[in-house]
């Protein structure tokens, strides 16, 4: 479609202009590129060029609601992409490599997916594209997320919910709150999704959304996305938003289109407050162990620890590390630490980072979330003043904050129950891991 948008309608509150007129440029210019070759294109190349489309196109949507693009106009894009996903995904499928798995646009785990779902769903009111997307949607079980399905089901009864999901850590920030609230009374859900809303930009650090984001040319990445799954539950679900309508990054435009135009149209074959009429199985807790009983030694009870019992996450661990009697490769052990969310591991200037991870490890031990002081200063002086905050947060809660010294000027720490820093200090010793109490003979960080 053509992209002449009204910039000074742009969704995103931190957008630059210049930067999605780039995008659109450049995505003009390929398509149009495309057109030309196709047709010369070998057999290999032309699946190749099709199955980038199927995740590029869901961007192209996502980032037009996030320039401005108008609803009538979105609507009308809806439809024909639906149709033109649903042709290149079965060309792939038909003419791509037979060994490989097949390929699918929408993943259940993935930002992207739950975008291109919400502003189809809740601006078609062509039963046809429902349906369509069902078909787009992976079955692999590496790709499946319990809320995609559940929320799809809600608009298209004929889309199934599995009995059982495998877990992907990287989107249970955001997936299992949102669970968590649909799982209330429905007079209970518009308090708690406020509540969600509040966290959802600290859950959106890891995807690039940071305080100080700078998009203009030249400095940070766009962050073109919303709270769609909260608009795709709360159309589905029939949930009051008036609470938190007035996000920066909450759709309400979508929601409000629904409600107006299809939800007694479309949709009239849903009651009220019921969405997808299943009863809601809430993510396990993490299997933890009981650190007074355990029998593990060494480095295995070091990693269990300031894993706090997480049986899995120590596992993890364990399983990349090994269980040496002495710590030769401390990068290495603090890089497994980190990859299975229970360090600090970040770069000397990596203020969001260090938060995310800091607000992670306390959530992970039940702590609620954690608020470093906003910048400015924002580097190495914010990194410092967050580490300080926490560590007198964790204590009063009854935790330690542990730094490691690996002798680069990297930001390592890990955290452990007041009563256990006695062992894990002399496990330590023992393991050659030079920790500390945090605030104890600090390095300085350089500006």
């Amino acid at each position: 479609m053509e992209t002449i948008i009204d910039y000074s309608m742009m969704r995103d509150p931190l957008g630059h202009h210049v930067r999605y007129q780039n995008y659109f440029a450049e995505s003009s210019s390929l398509k149009e590129s495309d057109k030309h070759s196709l047709g010369e294109l070998s057999l290999a190349s032309n699946v190749s060029a099709r199955e980038w489309d199927l995740y590029e196109e869901q961007k192209f949507l996502i980032r037009l609601y996030g320039a401005g693009e108008t609803l009538q106009n979105l609507k009308k894009e809806v439809d024909a992409l639906a149709e033109r996903l649903l042709i290149n995904t079965n060309y792939v499928r038909q003419y791509g490599d037979r060994y490989k798995s097949p390929v699918y646009p929408l993943f259940g785990w993935h930002r992207r997916s739950f975008g291109y779902l919400a502003i189809t769903l809740l601006l078609t009111d062509s039963e046809v594209t429902v349906h369509t997307v069902r078909q787009l949607v992976s079955p692999q079980k590496e790709k499946q997320s319990y809320l995609f399905d559940l929320l799809l089901h809600a608009y298209d009864t004929a889309h199934l919910v599995q009995k059982r999901y495998q877990s992907y850590k990287y989107s249970a920030a955001w997936i299992d709150p949102l669970i968590g609230v649909l799982s209330l009374a429905p007079e209970e859900r518009a308090n708690a999704l406020a509540r969600h809303m509040q966290n959802w930009l600290r859950f959106m650090r890891a995807y690039g959304w940071k305080p100080n984001l700078n998009t203009a040319p030249g400095q940070d990445n766009l962050f073109c996305d919303f709270a769609f799954e909260v608009a795709l539950a709360v159309c589905a679900y029939d949930i009051d938003d008036t609470t938190f309508r007035d996000h920066p990054y909450y759709p309400r435009d979508l929601a409000d289109y629904y409600r107006l135009h299809i939800r007694h149209s479309r949709d009239r074959w849903r009651p009220l407050h019921v969405g997808a009429d299943l009863p809601i199985t809430l993510p396990p807790p993490p299997k933890k162990a009981n650190l007074a009983k355990s029998k593990r030694k060494g480095i295995a009870r070091w990693v269990e620890l300031v894993a706090d019992g997480d049986i899995d996450a120590t596992e993890a661990v364990l399983d990349a590390t090994g269980k040496p009697r002495k710590i030769y490769d401390l990068q290495t052990l603090l890089q497994n630490l980190a990859e299975s969310d229970i360090a600090i591991h970040a770069d000397l200037k990596d203020d969001d980072t260090l938060e995310q991870q800091a607000s992670n490890l306390s959530e992970a031990r039940a702590l609620g979330a954690f608020d470093g002081p906003p910048g400015p200063p924002y580097g190495p002086a914010r990194c410092s003043a967050t580490l300080t905050a926490w560590n007198t947060w964790l204590a009063e809660r009854g935790y330690q904050l542990v730094d490691i010294d690996d002798g680069d000027s990297d930001w390592h720490a890990v955290v452990v129950n007041t009563k256990c820093y006695p062992e894990l200090q002399q496990l330590s010793e023992q393991l050659g891991i030079p920790v500390r109490p945090f605030g104890a003979d600090l390095h300085q960080p350089q500006e």
